[in-house]
């Protein structure tokens, strides 16, 4: 277990080292980071021992190359349509709802949509995983994760989990 955790630290920090070296704005950097941590965690569940090593890599540099693509070339408003719409959804879309956004000066759109809803008592959280679809230029990616806000606040913002 800790030989896994070592070599995924050395794998973000060459991640995290690479996106550093190109001339890439913050969101193209971000979704880098972001991509990349979500491919790792992925790739995670494939395969045992040194297969499933192989996997974190792969995942975190697919997920790398993916998020920086994203970031890059989403503008302010296509990302301002997309969190209001992902907040909107998150809080009162029973499951399986699709909603959709779409900026008409970029011709980017996207779905957003809660797969599953799950209570956390311990943690007094309710957590909703989804799948959010971006099509940018015709090419359509998806990203999969789970937001989670605390049940006792009705005012709680939505955090991603990582």
């Amino acid at each position: 277990m800790f030989k896994k955790l070592i070599c995924l630290g050395i794998m973000l920090s060459m991640l995290t080292g690479l996106t550093g070296c190109t001339n890439a704005g913050p969101n193209e950097t971000g979704g880098r980071l972001m991509g990349g941590v979500a491919g790792a965690l992925l790739g995670s569940q494939i395969g045992k021992g040194s297969g499933r090593l192989w996997g974190v890599g792969i995942g975190a540099l697919a997920g790398s190359f993916i998020g920086g693509a994203l970031g890059a070339r989403l503008d302010a408003r296509d990302k301002q349509l997309a969190r209001h719409t992902m907040e909107e959804t998150l809080e009162s879309a029973p499951d399986y709802q699709e909603r959709s956004w779409n900026n008409p000066n970029t011709h980017h759109r996207g779905t957003f949509r809660v797969t599953r809803t799950v209570e956390v008592p311990r943690n007094h959280q309710v957590c909703r995983d989804y799948v959010h679809t971006v099509i940018i230029d015709g090419r359509q990616e998806k990203v999969h994760g789970r937001a989670c806000r605390d049940v006792r606040d009705p005012r709680a913002q939505w955090f991603v989990q990582d």
